[in-house]
């Protein structure tokens, strides 16, 4: 997609949009966000405070057409679901360019690569793929000097939500990234989508070395923390007795600015259970 000239009326549909085009310096051409999931990471948060919030979760299609936008962005595919806002198509047939992330057009396929292009696409149709470039190379820096401190590989169970039967990171896109890039193993592997249910008496199967738990506004650290302390089965875990637990802000099991953030927390809590 090629533009006229940079975007300068953006709207961004979820948080990790947000946090990107705020990376790039894009706050003065932002004019509203949408859809907060967790806390937004420090040094945004000011800027990200700022702007106008649309809506708690998505805002409707007359505020988008209303508000005189002339890039919508959106993070997730839902952004652009009857859920949302309404398909692509239509918002290009009334005159208004959308860009969705690479990760939500490809869940299972999600990687590094696939984030840099988001932001060098972003970069492009903002007028500021110079900044675009110098997050990348950062970026690049930050994973080199983790793949020089691999060791011993711990078995992770990353759970993203719900608490009966958890749903966790499955084989392929971004959670079993995030485990991966870290050192880690995922003991969810078998499920072959990028995330899926698992009983808890797989898990206890499995046991894992260490249990990552996502952290966000619908589904809080704090009430994974509670189920695994009160279930019979799941308090008597190794990992749960030992606390070999960490927690990572959905913001960061996305395929948004904050995966390097996440993957750098689990990498050197593996560290720590490394001894």
């Amino acid at each position: 997609m090629e533009l006229a000239m940079p975007a300068q009326r953006i709207i961004a549909m979820n948080q990790h949009a947000s946090e990107a085009l705020l990376t790039l310096g894009l706050a003065p051409q932002m004019i509203g966000t949408a859809y907060q999931d967790d806390e937004i990471r420090p040094d945004l948060k000011a800027d990200y405070d700022a702007l106008p919030r649309l809506s708690r979760e998505y805002p409707s299609p007359e505020q988008v057409l209303l508000s005189g936008t002339d890039l919508v962005v959106g993070g997730f595919a839902s952004a652009f679901r009857a859920m949302g806002i309404g398909s692509r198509e239509i918002w290009h047939g009334r005159g208004i360019p959308t860009y969705l992330f690479e990760s939500a057009c490809r869940p299972e396929g999600v990687s590094i690569e696939a984030l840099y292009l988001d932001m060098l696409n972003l970069g492009r149709l903002t007028g500021r793929e110079s900044e675009a470039k110098a997050w990348i190379e950062g970026q690049q820096a930050r994973l080199a000097a983790l793949a020089e401190s691999q060791g011993r590989r711990p078995r992770v169970l990353l759970w993203l939500r719900e608490y009966q039967l958890p749903y966790v990171a499955g084989c392929c896109g971004v959670g079993n990234l995030i485990i991966e890039a870290a050192g880690g193993i995922n003991v969810a592997a078998e499920i072959g989508r990028p995330w899926g249910h698992l009983s808890w008496e797989a898990v206890a199967a499995a046991q894992p070395d260490l249990i990552l738990m996502v952290d966000s506004n619908w589904s809080p650290y704090e009430k994974k923390w509670q189920v695994l302390a009160t279930h019979p089965l799941l308090s008597r875990l190794t990992a749960v007795r030992q606390q070999q637990l960490a927690t990572l802000a959905f913001s960061e099991v996305v395929g948004g600015v904050r995966l390097l953030d996440g993957i750098e927390r689990l990498h050197h809590t593996i560290v720590e259970w490394q001894g």
